[in-house]
């Protein structure tokens, strides 16, 4: 199964490459690898900016944990697949930059929280105890 999508990955590769070189032209395309490896090298320098913007906003709880790991992971491998030549590995970098379509590829493999639960909760106390907290005033 491994072998028939290596292969597959190598032929839309290698259409896509021909493709984009038949568009833009040789040079065109060896300018648009140069230009994506400069941009996905930019995007890795400055992931401490999103990761600190992302952090920010998960403690605010604007997003949630899924949307937080999907956009920070699917961010740092679009990048890496940037400074990659090729023009399906350019596509795919681009297209996971934004983070709506690295939740959507996360969200599948992310675990689901037990009911009772809330996806910050850091206790290691039971939620269904039978402990009432009382307040005692003394005369």
């Amino acid at each position: 199964m491994r072998f028939i999508l290596i292969f597959i990955y190598l032929f839309l590769e290698v259409f896509i490459t021909f493709e984009m070189i038949d568009f833009l032209g040789v040079l065109g395309f060896v300018l648009e690898i140069i230009f994506s490896a400069i941009l996905g090298l930019f995007i890795l320098v400055n992931y401490r900016f999103f990761l600190g913007d992302a952090l920010v906003r998960l403690r605010e709880r604007e997003i949630g944990y899924e949307a937080f790991v999907g956009s920070n992971i699917f961010r740092i491998l679009g990048a890496i697949l940037l400074i990659l030549p090729g023009g399906l590995t350019d596509i795919l970098g681009i297209l996971m930059q934004f983070s709506a379509i690295g939740f959507l590829a996360v969200k599948p493999f992310m675990k689901k929280p037990a009911p009772n639960s809330t996806p910050f909760d850091t206790s290691n106390k039971p939620q269904n105890s039978e402990i009432i907290d009382v307040e005692v005033i003394e005369k």
